[in-house]
This record gives structure tokens, sequence and C-alpha cells, in this order.
């Protein structure tokens, strides 16, 4: 059996026997590439002009990874022209965050995505009826039957995307664990990702695959609203105390992968480095800014949602015993889901965020604050929330295997000459 079987997705019985013929094991390139292109053309496709520079960065998912938010912003800024046609993500991809910001439109028609991406380089839009219809639907079915992170799927659906939006040049931030979508172990990654690459480039897609080996969050502002809380800082319109640089290094990382992207060789010195420079900053307030009102809103109104952010009811996780303190991401996201379903009356609801104050892997005493919880309920709602999120919290005596909670390298993968290349990088 093989994918050409299922190249009639009418119905959920379809989705079903897709999802159970994906979950069998790997699957190759060629399988990648059929699903890809039948769920692009299952609508309209975007085309450019071959002297403009069509790109994207996008993510297979993990709380608090900013690399789908700030990576567009900083392709925009290189002289870069981004499509992203998106879906929602959990908790806080970078459609549904922004979607927050009052104006902010993530439904545009043909004709606005074309004059946006026209005159300020970056239009960002939900699938719908128009673009990708059977992938949306797939998604949003597989979402419902927690059948998210299978690899051939999300691949197919990546891929699909991009062909839908006329994107000829893509990055992938392949997040490792439970929580992503391209395999819980540095080796399954690196499988998934070759066969990304590979695929891709049978779509006439340059493809390059970043794969880090950590499995603990990307910076500690979880959330919606603390995604733009992030994003704020990162464009140095507010500013943030981070004393051991956890934020100001994953907004390097997410520099640097839309650099390499785009033709970067190697890694630099100064992306190493605790911060980034502010001549960077500048290009990537001013990008945001553009984009912001291309989409409709505004600078004042992003801000206005990070102060609303930052004045919200807050209430203190602490620690119950001193040891290594631990962090279960899976539980972390499903109570924050939970909680945005409370919200109907938005098209994406932000009731709750978490501020995590130490870092997985870090040394901490009884009693320590260990993360904040902001909530927009009652006092008793914010209480059970807390409880919740409490039980991601975990301190061992014993200090864990370092593999487990973190490790600097990033591995880059790429289909250059025929063949598959790979670099480790920030060693």
């Amino acid at each position: 059996m093989n994918c050409s079987s299922f190249l009639k997705l009418n119905d959920e019985r379809d989705f079903k026997s897709l999802i159970d013929w994906a979950r069998q094991g790997t699957h190759s390139p060629d399988e990648i590439s059929q699903l890809a292109t039948y769920l692009a053309n299952s609508g309209e496709k975007l085309e450019w002009a071959k002297e403009m520079k069509i790109a994207d960065l996008a993510s297979t998912g993990g709380p608090g990874s900013l690399s789908t938010l700030l990576s567009p912003i900083a392709l925009m800024s290189q002289g870069y022209k981004v499509v992203k046609l998106a879906v929602p993500g959990r908790p806080a991809g970078a459609i549904d965050t922004l979607g927050t910001i009052p104006g902010y439109r993530v439904i545009l028609s043909t004709k606005n995505i074309r004059s946006i991406v026209t005159k300020t380089g970056f239009a960002h839009f939900l699938t719908d009826d128009r673009f990708a219809p059977i992938d949306g639907k797939l998604y949003a079915y597989r979402r419902q039957i927690n059948a998210v992170a299978i690899p051939m799927l999300a691949a197919a659906s990546l891929l699909a995307k991009k062909l839908a939006a006329g994107v000829r040049i893509v990055g992938l931030d392949a997040r490792i664990g439970s929580h992503g979508n391209f395999g819980a172990t540095s080796n399954e990654a690196r499988e998934n990702a070759i066969n990304f690459c590979v695929a891709a480039k049978q779509l006439d897609i340059d493809a390059v695959v970043f794969i880090k080996n950590d499995c603990g969050p990307a910076q500690p502002w979880i959330g919606r609203g603390e995604n733009l809380v992030a994003l704020a800082h990162a464009v140095g319109v507010y500013e943030l105390a981070d004393s051991d640089s956890w934020l100001d290094r994953h907004v390097a990382d997410c520099c640097e992968m839309a650099r390499i992207t785009v033709g970067g060789r190697q890694a630099t010195q100064a992306v190493a480095s605790k911060t980034i420079g502010w001549n960077l900053t500048d290009n990537l307030r001013y990008a945001l800014e553009q984009h912001l009102e291309a989409q409709g809103s505004s600078m004042k109104y992003f801000l206005g949602r990070v102060f609303e952010i930052m004045d919200s009811s807050r209430l203190t996780i602490f620690s119950e015993k001193s040891g290594i303190l631990t962090v279960n991401l899976d539980i972390l996201r499903n109570v924050l889901v939970s909680a945005q379903t409370q919200e109907l009356n938005t098209i994406f609801g932000d009731q709750a965020g978490v501020l995590l104050l130490i870092k997985p892997g870090t040394l901490i005493y009884k009693g320590q604050p260990i993360a904040i919880v902001r909530h927009s309920g009652t006092s008793s709602y914010g209480k059970l929330l807390v409880n919740r999120l409490a039980q991601a919290f975990r301190v061992v005596s014993a200090e864990p295997d370092p593999s487990s909670i973190e490790n600097q390298d990033l591995e880059i993968i790429r289909f250059k000459d025929n063949e598959i290349t790979s670099e480790v990088v920030y060693v």
C-alpha cells in the first residue's frame, strides 16, 4: 500500500485511513512530496515572479519557541519576501499569537496578500477554503483525535502550505521531544529532517532543517500573550530583565536560523554571544512595525497588548523542596490549551500564560519562586490553574541526565548538490 491509495480525501473516514497508514513507521520522500502536492492542489496556489525572493521559516512546534514569530521578521529585514500560510498553534503559534492584537487580520484575500507582499514584504494568513483546504481539514481532524505528532503528515502538511503560498526557500525549526512533530530523539528527528529536505527538493523547494537537542522550553515566556512580551523585548520596544540571557539566546538563534535559511554558511561568533546587535534590533523593530500596519494593526495596539499582559492578575508557584528543577512540557502545554478553550468570544483565546523564573536543570531551594502564572479569570479559577500547572514542575534530588535538559548544539541539515549535508554549530 502506498500514498496514492489515499489521495481522495473526502471525509473523516478517509482521514482516519490516511492517519493509520502514516503511523506505520517512516515514509519515503516520494510519499511525502506526493501527499504535499495533493494537499496543495486542493485549492488556489499563489505564484510569484522569479526575481522575487519568497522565503519562510516554519516549526514543528514546541512551547516557548519564537521561531515562527521572529524569524520571518528577520527574513523580511534582510530583503526577502515572506508568505506565511498557517494553521493555529497550541498553545501559542505565530498566527494565533498575532491574532490577539486588535486589528490584526488573520484572513486575507488574494488581492490583500499580493498587495502586502509587494509593499511591505510579509503576509501572514490562515488556511481557509481557498488555500490548501483539505490540509486545513485534515489538520483539524488530527488535532481532534490527538494525531498531530506524526512526522510524515507533519512534513507533508508543512510542504503543502509552502507550495500553496508559492514559497521556494524554507527553514524548519525541528524541536526534539514528545511536544514536537519530528521525533522524540535526535536520531528520529535527523531521519525525518533528511526525508523532509529530499521531499522539498523534489518539489523545487530549497529547505534547511535546524535540529536543537534541547527538550526544555526555548525561552521562559510561554503563552500567546507571553510570546508578544518576548517579541516586544526582541525588537527593542519593551525591556525585560533576563539575567542569564535565556530569552536573548533564543532571539539570536531565531535570527541566525533566518540568516542560514537564505544562504548563510556557518554560525558566527556574534550569535553565540548573549545579546544581538543594535542595528539588527532596529531592523527587526522596523520590519515588525511595517508588518503590523500591513495586516491592519499597529505598533501602538501591539504595545497595548503587551502592557495588558504585564498588568494581568498573577500568581506564583513555589518549589516544595530543594533539588534540580525539571519541567514536563506536555503537562504545561495541555493545561494552557485547556485554558484557552474557556474563552469563546474571540477567535484566539488568551486566558492564561506562564513565565518560568528558573531554567530547567537549575539547582533550587525549598520555597523558591519557580514560575508566575497569568490568568484572566476569577481568583478561584486562578488558584485552580496554579494547582494544575504546578504538576508540570518536579524537583529531583539527583542530577538528571544532561542530554535530557539542554544541549546548545544546533545541527543543520540540508539537501545540497544532490546530497544531504549536515553540520553542527554553537558548540
